[in-house]
């Protein structure tokens, strides 16, 4: 959830607590204050009639004067000390015992509440919406007003979306007369440019290293070929001969793959192409056939779908490549590999050994499982960062004696 809203959400439940609090308390309010006029308008109407009863206490032979709607008066046995005021059903009274010839008789003013209590309900209607306007339209303007103060935030937030860490030219955010932006812009500026130098620095010595071990490796392996090819030449400076070939070529598969590894890393893999897996896939079939055939291996395919993907043609053979030649290495001789490709998923089977892979380190760098010693341990986190770089998701599973990999090339 974005920040302004997480705001306005804070905002918006005040509101409802507040309209929820402040309605029935002045509701309460109103009530008490129409219920107060109610009882002084019925003791000014008792007293207005007081002077018109006097008459019969003067003239006891005199008619009861006419009383109005809503007075009665009627003789009682006994006379209260006071009077009382009270609401029975949708009436408001007051009762008041008066002495007239020595006979005691009973006031009865009522008046109607029906006509206060609509008064009541439109004005609390009235003041639950003008309520709710002005709620809404400071919400409306406090989010105005924080899209406009949060604006250089979003600028900088854009900026940092599009830039690399490849780019010739320097971070460079809009100023902003906000105080704390400023500082976060500063700070932001400082830190891109310090991953720019380090990653240029990075990618420098990636270069520098792998051109210079290319050289001596490459001059190694030929002097290597050539005293080969001496005589005479013992048994035991061949088996020498073959031990050094081997951890030269073991040495020169490593500054490859590590040199692969940081230029993934480092994003400088920027040409990308619409490439169909199942070609790629079975190309590399072809080339493995001598260590498929070598191995006595059996290989199964079934494409339901071309899997066309968007990325370097030069990465996919690299992913393909190693799900492939670790299903071969690390395979049994006679054992078999099935290829599935459908609805966008690729999957890569294969037998070995009869329990299930580490999950948690098979995409380790330099992690084995298995004790084969052209095996570099680098395989796996290739086929990772790949994935990782183009927002694939690779899984393994091991079911009935079968190693599987999945890559899902399409969400």
């Amino acid at each position: 959830m974005k920040l302004l809203n997480k705001t306005l959400q804070y905002y918006f439940w005040l509101s409802i607590v507040l309209l929820m609090v402040a309605i029935p308390v002045f509701y309460y309010v109103l009530q008490r204050i129409v219920l107060s006029n109610i009882d002084a308008s019925l003791v000014a109407t008792k007293t207005q009639l007081i002077p018109r009863l006097r008459v019969m206490e003067i003239e006891p032979e005199a008619l009861q004067p006419q009383l109005d709607d809503g007075v009665t008066l009627e003789k009682a046995p006994r006379r209260p000390e006071s009077d009382s005021l009270y609401t029975s059903d949708k009436y408001r009274l007051l009762t008041s015992y008066l002495v007239i010839n020595q006979e005691t008789y009973r006031l009865q003013i009522k008046s109607s509440l029906a006509d206060h209590q609509r008064l009541i309900g439109s004005i609390i209607v009235l003041q639950s919406v003008l309520l709710i306007l002005l709620l809404s339209g400071l919400l409306l303007i406090n989010q105005s007003l924080a899209k406009r103060i949060w604006k250089p935030f979003y600028q900088t937030l854009r900026k940092l979306r599009a830039y690399k860490v490849d780019d010739p030219a320097p971070l460079q955010l809009a100023p902003s007369g906000i105080s704390e932006f400023g500082e976060l812009n500063s700070a932001v500026e400082q830190l891109a440019e310090r991953s720019r130098q380090s990653y240029l620095s990075q990618k420098e010595f990636a270069e520098n290293a792998s051109h210079e071990l290319r050289t001596p490796l490459a001059v190694f392996q030929g002097k290597l070929e050539m005293l080969m090819q001496t005589t005479p030449l013992s048994e035991e400076q061949a088996a020498l001969i073959s031990e050094l070939a081997d951890a030269s070529h073991r040495m020169t598969r490593l500054n490859k793959g590590l040199l692969l590894l940081t230029r993934i890393q480092n994003g400088q893999f920027p040409d990308t192409a619409a490439v169909l897996v199942r070609e790629t896939a079975r190309h590399l079939l072809a080339q493995y056939e001598p260590q498929i055939a070598q191995k006595g291996l059996q290989v199964e395919e079934d494409w339901l779908d071309e899997l066309p993907v968007n990325m370097s043609p030069n990465l996919l053979e690299v992913l393909l490549g190693n799900l492939l030649s670790n299903a071969i290495r690390h395979n049994l001789p006679g054992g078999k590999i099935v290829v599935k490709g459908a609805n966008g998923m690729l999957t890569v089977s294969n037998t070995g050994q009869a329990y299930p892979l580490q999950e948690d380190r098979i995409y380790q760098r330099f992690a084995k499982n298995s004790k084969d010693a052209e095996s570099l341990g680098l395989g796996l986190e290739i086929v990772r960062k790949i994935c990782d770089l183009y927002g694939f998701e690779v899984k393994y599973s091991w079911e009935k004696g079968m190693h599987n990999f999945q890559v899902i090339m399409k969400s």
